[in-house]
């Protein structure tokens, strides 16, 4: 199962621990904790822990209240109905997340650069172009 430790300097970081190894599991300010050899670990429960821990510096963003995205899956971005999708032409099955309305203007150039820099084009005013010279456009059809 993956937990997070929380180290001597107040950060915390990632790590897998062996359920059948657990010596107790306690019920900690409504957090499990896991204890193995007297070291404590912690379940991640809500986006914020997730958050704090996959942060931009590993590829993750929040784009909206209820997400957090690995912009290094991002393919394709519907600017007009607020969508990120995690591959390269969608159609109406596939997956998707959202990006508040709010948060576009502000996050709409890191989402071009990392579909840019995941599909290996080149990005020119705010819109990638493909190394073979078909441009990026984001969609404006709702799928």
């Amino acid at each position: 199962m993956t937990v997070y430790k929380e180290l001597e300097d107040g950060s915390k970081t990632f790590t897998t621990i062996d359920l059948m190894k657990i010596d107790y599991v306690e019920s900690e300010n409504r957090k499990l904790v896991y204890y193995i050899n007297g070291d404590r670990y912690f379940q991640i429960t809500k986006l914020q822990e997730m958050e704090s821990l996959l942060n931009e510096k590993n590829g993750f963003v929040s784009l909206d209240r209820s997400n957090l995205v690995n912009l290094q899956n991002v393919m394709e971005y519907d600017q007009e109905f607020g969508k990120i999708y995690f591959e390269e032409n969608p159609s109406r099955k596939s997956v998707f997340a959202t990006i508040a309305k709010m948060k576009q203007k502000l996050l709409d150039p890191l989402i071009y650069r990392a579909i840019a820099k995941n599909r290996d084009t080149q990005l020119e005013h705010g819109v990638s172009k493909h190394n073979s010279s078909s441009t990026y456009q984001p969609r404006n059809e709702r799928i």
